[in-house]
């Protein structure tokens, strides 16, 4: 992986060249305001301050405002070393007194080893506002940047301090008006096993509550449509030194707020507010603003604002398609002849790894040296679950209570890096405090250490981590294809077409999903989808590592050029371009590895209909795709498709359908 970062920051001898190419400034008695342009001029930030009533953000898409006026600030508790009855409080909101304004433009160049484009260059410009809070003399700077596909800002405590400062409110608002629609998805926390960011994503009328039914408060990311301009928000840039945050479950006038996890969150274990030392630097409140859902789908801003990579050799880190046993039978962790049967099949389908689910430590003795030892004869990488543990769940599966504790971590990772095991796959993390947060780095930090990939499950929503820990390689958040084994779900079967429609354009935008796809079994939900849009998950859904579903027996019966497919679509690309769709309708996506293209489609609903899309922009294209496709006997159908250089194509779908074409160069 390389990583060039160009910064250049304007001090004051450029301050006037600097304000004239990217920043206007209009000052009045008492307040002052900004405008930040992306370096060409797509997307502006607007920024205003008033004495007295605090700062204001609002984002324009060209001239068009897309974004209205929208509060800023922070309030923070700091306990005074001297009588700690009265803490001091800081409301960054009001009473500010402005300090001053710097200003810089930057590009990021960098290589993602997982992920929908692998190399990347991010030019943006930057303002930064620094305030001193009047009462408490506390200083806050607030940075904007201005990126071509959309907008985001974060507050710093610049200071330097070894007392601990506590962040007990967040005032930050998104003011998308009172027209319009969105997508969300509701925070759900009502059992041991939430919030884990699996409730389904719908449209609802801005503004709208969440439904008490579904969750407490409305999860990120939210993708809002405003007549014809689209806004997806989201956070990015979480470390250690904060929680992961939503949206209050109420909007009024389309003004949505910030909010932290619940008190209840991990059984009530550590706080629902974050602590630092300073400087403290807070995660990145990040808005993808455009026009076309295409620029929503292939956009790479939550990757643009996290810090680069902490791991300097990734050639370890290598994505590619498993063999999975927990979906098709619960109970097959505990069977080594089952697990064995897993691993043959990865070799069989020339996968690279299989994955060991829940229990398996209860499968015999020394039951990963012998699965291992198996493994190793079939030239096959191995990962093993494991349960996170610790006080922040109740969930009995083995092997847990290892994750948590972080001298137990090591020697285990130390084990199976002398054992040669791939990677571990932890879950079950119930909560997004500060403490599970930190949680989560510390694995993937340890991990790296001991050259694992990581899989989270059970887990919350990516938040750009895949840039500075590349060996994650997949993170679940979703209501995912284990959904269709479950007695609870009698109605995933019917939700499961609509929300495949959804993903591309919102949760998978974020980063890799782990919805573990393509199962032609009926299990205990009956399967709506075709066989052809259960094989189009492979590339429509991105994962660094795609675990699919279903059994030994049923990939190797397919017919050849299914089977052929499965063998070798990549899980990792070097490109990605939306052609069609709307999300809870249908999509078409074309992804690119090397010289190969891989179109999919999806239809979402209960009715045929045939999707059209445009070819011209994909270049390389060969003339002869082979094209995977519903039989009329819903069978598995297989067509040599033949394409006219640059023209426009459609494919006709059954009802819940989909398709593939590969394209050799």
């Amino acid at each position: 992986m390389t990583e060039l970062t160009r910064r250049t920051a304007l001090g004051a001898g450029a301050a006037a060249v600097a304000f004239a190419a990217f920043v206007d400034v209009r000052a009045e008695p008492g307040a002052t305001s900004w405008s930040l342009r992306s370096p060409r001029r797509r997307t502006q930030l607007q920024v205003r301050w008033d004495h007295a009533a605090g700062a204001q953000y609002s984002v324009l898409l060209g001239d068009r405002r897309v974004v209205g006026w929208s509060d800023l600030g922070i309030v923070t508790r700091l306990y005074n070393t001297q009588d700690l009855r009265t803490p001091v409080i800081s409301d960054f909101s009001n009473g500010l007194r402005f300090d001053g304004a710097e200003t810089a433009s930057g590009e990021d160049v960098y290589e993602l080893v997982t992920g929908k484009r692998r190399a990347n260059r991010a030019a943006y410009n930057q303002l930064s506002l620094t305030f001193t809070h009047a009462a408490t003399h506390r200083v806050l700077r607030m940075e904007f940047r201005a990126y071509e596909d959309g907008v985001a800002f974060r507050y710093v405590l610049p200071e330097t301090s070894v007392v601990h400062h506590h962040m007990i409110e967040e005032k930050t608002a998104f003011n998308m008006g009172a027209r319009g629609r969105f997508w969300g998805a509701a925070y759900d926390f009502f059992d041991m096993y939430h919030p884990s960011y699996e409730t389904p994503y719908e449209s609802y009328p801005i503004g709208t509550p969440t439904p008490a039914e579904l969750g407490v408060s409305w999860g990120f990311p939210s993708l809002f449509e405003l007549d014809g301009a689209y806004v997806l928000i989201h956070e990015t840039g979480l470390d250690a030194t904060f929680h992961g945050s939503r949206l209050n479950k109420d909007a009024p006038d389309g003004v949505y707020r910030i909010e932290p996890p619940m008190p209840s969150e991990s059984f009530g274990f550590g706080a629902n507010y974050p602590t630092s030392p300073l400087p403290w630097a807070m995660p990145w409140r990040m808005l993808v603003v455009s026009d076309k859902l295409a620029d929503i789908v292939e956009s790479n801003l939550v990757f643009h604002l996290a810090e680069p990579s902490r791991i300097a050799d990734t050639g370890w880190i290598k994505p590619g398609a498993a063999s999975w046993n927990w979906v098709y039978d619960h109970d097959s962790g505990m069977d080594q002849a089952k697990l064995r049967g897993f691993i043959d099949l990865a070799a069989e389908m020339g996968w690279s790894y299989t994955l060991i689910d829940a229990n398996w430590n209860r499968s015999g003795d020394n039951a990963m040296e012998q699965l291992v030892a198996y493994a190793d004869t079939k030239n096959i990488g191995l990962l093993f679950w494991y349960n996170s543990g610790g006080r922040h769940n109740v969930v009995t599966e083995q092997p847990r209570n290892i994750m948590d504790d972080r001298l137990r971590r090591r020697a285990e990772m130390a084990r199976l890096r002398q054992l040669g095991v791939r990677g571990v796959k932890v879950d079950f993390f119930q909560s997004d405090k500060q403490e599970i947060i930190r949680l989560y780095t510390e694995i993937m930090d340890d991990a790296a250490e001991f050259h694992l990939m990581c899989d989270f499950h059970g887990c919350t929503i990516p938040r750009g981590w895949q840039r500075t820990w590349p060996n994650l390689i997949s993170m679940e958040a979703v209501r995912g294809c284990e959904f269709y084994s479950f007695n609870s779900e009698p109605d995933y079967g019917l939700m499961a077409p609509r929300q495949n429609t959804i993903h591309p354009f919102m949760r998978n935008v974020i980063g890799s999903m782990d919805y573990t796809p393509v199962l032609f079994s009926h299990l205990t939900v009956n399967r709506r989808t075709s066989n052809a849009h259960e094989a189009a998950l492979a590339v429509i859904f991105e994962s660094g590592i795609q675990h699919f579903a279903d059994g030994p027996s049923i990939y190797p019966a397919l017919p050849q050029a299914w089977r052929d497919y499965f063998s070798r679509v990549p899980t990792a690309w070097d490109e990605t371009r939306l052609l069609a769709g709307r999300p809870g309708e249908d999509v078409v996506l074309a992804r690119r590895l090397g010289a190969r293209w891989y179109i999919a489609g999806l239809n979402g609903e209960d009715r045929s209909k045939t999707l059209a899309f445009d070819l011209s922009s994909l270049h390389g294209l060969g003339n002869e795709p082979t094209v995977l496709i519903d039989a009329a006997d819903g069978g598995y159908g297989v067509r040599q498709g033949v394409r006219g250089a640059g023209r426009r194509t459609s494919e006709a779908v059954a009802p819940f359908g989909g398709f593939v074409m590969i394209f050799q160069a």
